[in-house]
């Protein structure tokens, strides 16, 4: 009975987070009602405090489920193949480009983050702490390993953002991309490819900074 009792709550808690995403992906986190998503999770109105705290501890979950969504094994077994920085580069690119781009990724998440970026909560702090910064960490090392500057260093930060801002323009100007490429298909082959562009376009970039401004010898690159 008790076994029956877990499932049963488990799956209470996966139809309101089903629920919330599609709610909020409509309507935004702050249209959105805690009656609605229990509403279509076909759970009573209490079930969110019950299983969640409160709608803003349920959004701040999907949220971070969303975006560290099976990235992290991937890109953790990336990295640690790698045996140069520029190998590493290229290595986390693909993996945060085929996830991002992947076929099953619900559709839901660009638009509630679309809403989420237009009008932060305080979800989006707990998001960047927990998933988004660890990984910005990683980018910064790498960059900086490449272009022979400390890992926090303004160049190797803005670096870092410069590699990100091509991955995410596929999902953000997706529509636009449609338009203005139509025959551009997001295939596996094409997938790759792109990421591929990306991390030669960035290696490219990065390697002129690092001829325009080379490190010194109290501060010698290091591969990872």
């Amino acid at each position: 009975m008790a076994t029956n009792s877990v499932r049963n709550q488990d799956e209470t808690r996966r139809k309101l987070l089903q629920a919330a995403a599609e709610v909020i992906a409509e309507h935004g986190y702050q249209a959105a009602t805690v009656r609605e998503i229990c509403t279509r999770a076909g759970a009573n109105i209490a079930a969110v405090n019950y299983h969640f705290g409160d709608k803003l501890a349920l959004y701040t979950q999907l949220l971070e489920t969303a975006v560290s969504d099976a990235e992290n094994p991937a890109m953790s077994e990336a990295m640690h193949g790698s045996a140069t920085p520029e190998d590493a580069l290229r290595a986390f690119i693909t993996v945060m480009f085929r996830n991002i781009i992947r076929p099953d990724r619900p559709t839901w998440y660009a638009k509630a983050m679309a809403h989420e970026l237009a009008n932060p909560t305080p979800a989006l702090a707990v998001v960047v702490e927990h998933v988004i910064r660890p990984k910005a960490r990683v980018l910064y090392r790498i960059v900086g390993e490449i272009i022979g500057r400390p890992a926090l260093d303004k160049k190797t930060r803005l670096c870092a953002h410069s590699v990100i801002g091509q991955v995410v323009h596929y999902i953000h100007a997706r529509p636009v991309i449609g338009l203005l490429w139509p025959e551009l298909k997001m295939t596996p082959e094409t997938t790759d490819e792109i990421a591929g562009h990306i991390a030669d376009f960035s290696l490219a970039a990065l390697k002129g900074l690092e001829r325009d401004h080379p490190h010194d010898a109290s501060n010698p690159r290091r591969t990872i």
